[in-house]
């Protein structure tokens, strides 16, 4: 009898589930995940406010006895618009034990230029169309800053109010429209001529048009000045 209890005992021992001798809370996981993100915004550059939020409360891991190290690991570039995955990989003694996966939201603000009202189409914009606020951008687009850099020009695109806004929703108003007189400058070898003309198409400043010499009739490829003036190099 006294053998058979002996045998009993060990083998209860021998089925007993390893110990587990420390825990690593969610809130640990979500903390050191948390520094590594903030250490590879300070290597991209990262100055500007900003907030990580975590999408989901990781859950504690037991661990057996030994040397505990949690080794995060993000993707290439942290996100500004979705979801960052984090995997956080538990080493027990230098042997990885449990791999954890979750995401994070980073979201970095910044005050820029929006709109104060919707701005439409081909309409100039002034700077009483426009406030600083502070906003989450995307980490895609460079925003406007200085309203001074859009004043003057048209929106392409349909903006709503409350939007910010980049240097690439406008463009530059039409100067020249079809049917208009213009003064042709001539650039030759350093000498310059001038001829009335008219244009065939509408143009912006910069952009290139088809402009017909009012004397010769000759047809020319001509560039916007001005609202009156194009130029054509020879």
């Amino acid at each position: 009898m006294k053998k058979f209890f002996l045998l009993v005992t060990l083998l209860l021992v021998c089925l007993t589930p390893r110990a587990f001798a420390y825990t690593v809370t969610g809130a640990e996981l979500q903390a050191i995940a948390s520094e590594a993100i903030e250490n590879a915004l300070a290597q991209r550059g990262e100055t500007r406010r900003h907030e990580i939020i975590f999408m989901q409360s990781p859950p504690d891991v037991r661990l057996p006895e030994g040397e505990v190290e949690v080794r995060p690991q993000l993707p290439a570039q942290v996100s500004y618009i979705s979801l960052t995955p984090v995997r956080a990989t538990l080493y027990v003694n230098g042997r990885a034990f449990r791999t954890v996966a979750f995401s994070a939201s980073v979201k970095v603000y910044d005050t820029v230029i929006v709109a104060s009202h919707d701005l439409r189409i081909e309409v100039p914009v002034t700077a009483a169309d426009f406030h600083e606020a502070e906003v989450a951008i995307d980490g895609r687009n460079e925003f406007v800053k200085d309203v001074n850099e859009v004043v003057g020009l048209v929106p392409h695109r349909y903006i709503r109010g409350g939007s910010p806004v980049t240097k690439g929703y406008f463009q530059q108003p039409v100067a020249v429209n079809s049917g208009q007189r213009v003064t042709i400058v001539l650039s030759w070898r350093g000498i310059r001529a001038s001829a009335r003309g008219i244009a065939l198409t509408r143009g912006r400043i910069g952009s290139l048009i088809k402009v017909k010499n009012e004397l010769s009739e000759k047809v020319l490829t001509a560039k916007v000045i001005d609202s009156q003036t194009v130029e054509v190099s020879m």
